[in-house]
C-alpha cells in the first residue's frame, strides 16, 4: 500500500473515537446504558482522563479527574470536559453529588489501597439516585492477553508500550473482589452487577492491528475496516472477555 495512501486511510480511521475500536468498546456499552439517565444538565463525573473519554461518546458535558495534567490537557481537545488535578481517593466534591460517575480502564493502574479508597470515594460522591460504572482489565486471560501484545509491540517497533508496561506493575483488579468492596460500602438502596466487555480474542485481534503493524502492509486498511465494524464490535461480549464492569445503581 502506497505510502500516501496508507496515510490518508489512517487519517480516515482514527478522526474520532471510534478510530479506536477498543475506546468504542469500552465506552460505548456504558453510554448506551446510561441513556435514560443522561441528561443535558446531568451532573457526571468520570475519573481518569484520556482524549477519548465517556464525554466523547456521550456528548454529556463532564468532569474529568486525573493526577496528570497533560492527561487533563488531552481529554479537553476532543470533549466537553472540565478538568480538574485530584486522586481518584481523595475527591474534592461533596457527598452525593453526581448522577453518574464513570472510571474505565484505570483500576488496573493502582495498587490495592488505592483501588479500596477509589471505591469508597466513588461510593461517597455518587448520589444514592445516581450510577457508577467501573470498568478493567481483569482475570488472567486479560493477562495472557496482554502479555501477547507486548511481545508483538517490541518485536515490531523495538519499544514498550508505557501503558501495558503501567499494568504490569500491579496484578490486574479481580471482578469479584471490586465488585464485593461496591457491596460492603455501598448500603441496602444500592446493587452490584457486574457485566463482561470486550471478548479477549477480540480485543487481542484489534490490538494486533493497532498496534503491531498487523497484518504488515495491509494494517491502515485493515484499521479502517475496524472502525466500520466498530457497532459489531461493540455487542461482542461473550464468551471470555477482556475487560470488566461493576456496576453501582439503585435498587428497583
Amino acid at each position: 500500500m502506497g505510502k500516501g495512501i496508507g496515510e490518508r486511510l489512517r487519517a480516515y480511521a482514527e478522526k474520532d473515537g471510534r478510530g479506536y475500536p477498543d475506546w468504542a468498546l469500552r465506552y460505548l456499552p456504558v453510554a448506551r446504558r446510561l441513556r435514560p439517565v443522561l441528561r443535558e444538565d446531568a451532573r457526571v463525573l468520570e475519573i481518569g482522563a484520556n482524549e477519548n473519554g465517556l464525554a466523547r461518546f456521550t456528548g454529556v458535558r463532564t468532569i474529568c479527574v486525573d493526577v496528570a495534567r497533560a492527561h487533563l490537557a488531552a481529554a479537553r481537545t476532543a470533549q466537553p470536559v472540565l478538568p480538574v488535578v485530584a486522586d481518584a481517593g481523595a475527591l474534592p466534591f461533596r457527598d452525593g453529588v453526581f448522577e453518574v460517575c464513570a472510571c474505565m480502564d484505570t483500576f488496573e493502574h493502582f495498587s490495592a489501597e488505592t483501588r479500596e479508597r477509589a471505591v469508597l470515594e466513588i461510593v461517597r460522591v455518587t448520589a444514592a439516585s445516581g450510577i457508577a460504572a467501573v470498568g478493567f482489565p481483569s482475570g488472567e486471560a486479560a493477562m495472557r492477553a496482554e502479555e501477547v501484545i507486548r511481545k508483538a509491540y517490541f518485536a515490531s517497533c523495538g519499544r514498550q508500550l508505557k501503558w501495558l508496561e503501567e499494568h504490569a506493575q500491579f496484578p490486574l483488579p479481580d471482578a469479584r473482589e471490586i465488585a464485593a468492596l461496591f457491596a460492603l460500602h455501598a448500603g441496602p438502596v444500592r446493587r452490584i452487577a457486574v457485566d463482561k466487555n470486550a471478548n479477549v480474542r477480540v480485543w487481542t485481534f484489534m490490538w494486533r492491528i493497532l498496534m503491531c503493524g498487523w497484518p504488515g502492509r495491509g494494517n491502515a486498511l485493515c484499521q479502517v475496516i475496524l472502525r466500520w465494524c466498530t457497532p459489531l464490535l461493540c455487542r461482542m461480549h461473550v464468551g471470555t472477555c477482556y475487560r470488566a464492569i461493576v456496576w453501582m445503581e439503585p435498587k428497583p
